[in-house]
């Protein structure tokens, strides 16, 4: 995946006229290099499992909240012992599609999760934004963009199958295939769940499992995690909602259009038409400057939606799920392949220099021209362990 080269750039060949000491010297190089190379890999794999944990941590925790999942936990949070009411406390807005999103590619890692998707999206359809979830899949790293979209179709499938939520028929047409055959889930490299008995006999939008048990509920709106939520199923679904939602989340801090564009995954325009709107009903606020600033006052609110919790934060979820997906597939490509400090410390960096938004936020990690990275290995190994605990602290 990674060139690998001498330390002087030619080749390791010897020349015709090499001394044996040169030789020596060249080949006691290349024993210095192998722990290096061995270091890296170690290290790699140690991070990707760090950051792994942290990802189903936080995403059981957050299925939990809206009423999924409820018989299953996180490793993290079963070892931790302590109490459910405890475990479930979250810090930060639970962003739906994000959430989806990354559960779809956490299949291969976790079945339960295919089970669980079925159940919530059948009960909770109504809640999730088609528009967005399109949106967002795009922003996916290309590997694993195209398995991700079939994933999406089949969710789409059980929404529109089992949910009778018609407005997930263009995400679902992707699972369909030909005009009337509905096939069997597990058929299509990347699908969700494995063909079974159970599958075969209750249809293709069938869970994995064969009890009857209930996976999920309809969404439980109990707390300022669920805001999103909330303010949908009040207000309808669509960007006027999560524009208010990142705004009560965002510490009452002013923000520009094109900060609320990419943190909800709309595009300018819609979000712009959206902020006037709201501001010219005194919904939010507007500041005059350039850039136009909104905000919206969290305590003028949470008594209006019931917020008994201490502000949540909006944690771009999109951002960082994107990020641990690129990172994790990275790892798992790179396992049988050689690895260099070098290429570890490089394409580590690129990675992290390419999902910026996902580190910026929070201050996780702060790199610039002013404050250069002087060892990119350490800076990734240092930053991708920040993003982990921050996960699992501050969710």
């Amino acid at each position: 995946m990674f060139a690998q080269t001498s330390n002087s750039g030619r080749s390791s060949e010897p020349a015709p006229h090499t001394t044996p000491a040169t030789v020596d010297g060249a080949q006691e190089r290349v024993r210095r290099d192998e722990p290096r190379m061995l270091d890296a890999h170690a290290e790699l794999a140690q991070l990707a499992n760090t950051l792994r944990v942290a990802l189903f941590d936080v995403v059981w925790r957050q299925w939990r909240i809206l009423g999924a999942g409820a018989s299953s936990r996180s490793a993290h949070a079963a070892a931790s012992g302590a109490p459910d009411d405890v475990r479930r406390h979250l810090h930060a807005v639970v962003d739906p599609e994000a959430l989806v999103l990354v559960s779809l590619v956490l299949l291969d890692h976790e079945r339960r999760l295919g089970d669980l998707l079925h159940d919530w999206g059948a009960r909770n359809s109504d809640l999730l934004s088609v528009q967005r979830m399109k949106n967002l899949t795009a922003d996916y790293p290309d590997p694993v963009r195209a398995p991700l979209a079939h994933r999406v179709a089949w969710f789409a499938a059980v929404a529109r199958d089992v949910g009778k939520d018609l407005r997930w028929r263009s995400l679902a047409q992707g699972w369909d295939g030909a005009p009337g055959r509905r096939p069997d889930v597990g058929t299509h490299e990347g699908s969700p769940t494995p063909v079974s008995a159970y599958v075969r006999a209750h249809g293709a939008h069938a869970p994995l499992n064969a009890s009857t048990k209930a996976r999920a509920t309809r969404a439980r709106l109990v707390s300022g995690a669920t805001l999103m939520l909330q303010l949908r199923l009040g207000l309808g679904v669509g960007v006027k909602s999560d524009l208010l939602a990142f705004l009560l989340a965002n510490g009452e801090e002013p923000a520009t259009v094109r900060d609320i564009a990419q943190a909800t995954g709309y595009t300018v325009a819609a979000v712009r038409r959206a902020a006037d709107d709201l501001a010219t009903a005194r919904l939010i606020e507007s500041r005059d400057g350039q850039p136009i600033g909104y905000r919206a006052t969290y305590d003028a609110w949470a008594s209006l939606l019931g917020l008994r919790d201490r502000p949540v934060r909006w944690a771009s979820w999109h951002q960082r799920f994107q990020f641990a997906t690129a990172f994790l597939h990275w790892a798992d490509a790179a396992r049988e392949r050689p690895l260099s400090a070098y290429a570890f410390g490089a394409h580590g960096r690129d990675l992290i220099e390419q999902h910026r938004p996902a580190f910026e936020r929070d201050r996780i990690a702060v790199w610039s021209t002013h404050a250069p990275v002087q060892d990119s290995g350490a800076f990734v190994s240092r930053t991708v362990r920040a993003l982990a605990t921050w996960m699992e602290d501050r969710a």
